[in-house]
Parts: C-alpha cells; structure tokens; sequence
C-alpha cells in the first residue's frame, strides 16, 4: 500500500499547463524504470492511478492513467507550444537525500525526457527539511513523493489532494496537500466516497475522483512499491504488513526447524 511519485508545481510556467503535465506522463518508461534502476523491486509500473492495485474491489485498472507513449507526449508538448521542445525552459527536480535510489531514478527520467521530449531538467538531493520546505513554498518545479497509506483504504491516498483545507494565504502550511491541488469536482467525489456508508459505494465515487486527478496530471506516479525481505529461520509468528505496521507483541526466536521436517 505504498505508491512512488513525483509532484509538479501547478502555480507556475510551464506546469501550470495540462498539456505539459500529461506530455511528462507520457514521455516516461515506467517498465524501463522498474527492470533497469529498481531491478525488479516493484509491483508495478504506476500507470493507473495514485492508489496502488492492492484493495480488492477497487478497480484500479479501469482509471486510464498514461504508459509510455513518446509520439503523443510530443505532441502534446507541440499543442502546449513548445514544438520538439524548442523555448522549453530547463526545470529543476528536488529528491531526498540519503536514498541512493532517488537519484538513480531521477537521472533514468532526465534521460527518457531529454530522449523523448528534447527538453533538459536538473535534480538535486536535499534533506527532508529543506525538500519540504521549498515544496511548501513552492519553490521549485518538480518533488519527489510517496505515500504509505495510513489505513487500508483508497481514501488514504486520495486525501492527498484534498483541496478544500488547503489556505488561501500561500505562506500558511499545506498538508498533506503540499502542491495546494484543487479542483472542486474532485473534492465533491472525494467527500461523496469518504462519507458514503458502504464501502461499494464509497470504491465508485472514489474511482471518479481519482479519474479527474489522472486526467488533470498534478503528479507523475513511477511505480507501486514493494518490499523484500530475509527473516531468519529462527524468527517466529512474524507478518509482514502492507501498512509496515509491525506487531511484535508475537515474534519469538526459537530453533530452526530440521530441513527434513520442513518437507
């Protein structure tokens, strides 16, 4: 229950424009990323939505969200007037330091937009502190993100983009919505699905707000985490949980059990 993605400042040139956002989208391989940087180790290249393909019921596959598809990320560059990326001003990336990953990522996806869309970007690795610093005040053009779902629900995710407590004094906090998105259709599906009294119901009116947030682009999701582990033979009563909630009210160390007794 973990999806990787990157923000993109919707109050300034040139991701104030759709058109930009989703020729980003498109211009990405997702599954290039996956086999290449991340060697496997993830569920999925994130091609749906922001919620991760993990509650049953939630149709996940039927959000369109964008795989890679480089003839039309140009052309939808060309349609925001920045034909074969020509006047397209050169962009900054803000990722965290002190993961390794984030930066191999980020050099991966400077070389499929400069490949694909003929535009340049630059990435810096910053402390949380001064990440989310400059991401609240939005000082920059793109952010590395993720989200852990602090409950087992779509709702997790898409209150993320809540926009109604966002302030309208910029240099007021916004959280969890640090990139201030608002669009009311969203937010009227988004409350609809948070206070239906059925969790059918709440799936279908969670699926539309999701749809306008694919469609409008505020974020480029990457992939759907995942986690390996090795745990000793000796570990006992130990469950791996999708919230990385870990209960060790249980977990024993005992004696390995003999090879023989195993089959």
């Amino acid at each position: 229950m973990i999806s990787q993605y990157y923000l993109f400042n919707l109050h300034k040139p040139p991701f104030n424009n759709v058109k930009v956002r989703q020729a980003f989208n498109y211009a990405i391989d997702r599954d290039k990323i996956i086999d290449k940087v991340l060697q496997g180790q993830a569920y999925g290249p994130g091609s749906y939505g922001i919620t991760p393909p993990t509650f049953e019921a939630y149709k996940v596959g039927d959000i369109i969200g964008y795989n890679f598809d480089p003839e039309k990320a140009k052309k939808l560059l060309m349609e925001a007037g920045y034909p074969g990326g020509v006047g397209f001003p050169e962009v900054s990336l803000v990722v965290n330091s002190g993961n390794t990953r984030n930066n191999t990522v980020a050099a991966e996806i400077q070389r499929h937009l400069r490949e694909n869309l003929n535009v340049n970007i630059t990435f810096e690795s910053l402390s949380n502190n001064e990440k989310y610093r400059l991401q609240h005040k939005g000082m920059g053009n793109i952010f590395r993100d993720g989200w852990i779902a602090d409950y087992p629900s779509p709702e997790s995710f898409l209150s993320v983009f809540y926009g109604e407590p966002v302030p309208a004094d910029t240099s007021k906090t916004s959280y969890p919505n640090t990139q201030r998105y608002v669009n009311k259709e969203f937010d009227k599906y988004y409350k609809m699905g948070r206070d239906a009294r059925q969790k059918d119901s709440s799936y279908v009116y969670f699926m539309k707000a999701e749809q306008i947030l694919m469609s409008e682009a505020p974020i480029m999701v990457l992939w759907y985490e995942s986690n390996y582990r090795l745990i000793s033979s000796k570990l006992k009563n130990f469950v791996v949980n999708p919230l990385r909630y870990f209960d060790l009210t249980r977990v024993m160390i005992g004696t390995p059990e003999p090879l023989d007794k195993k089959k």
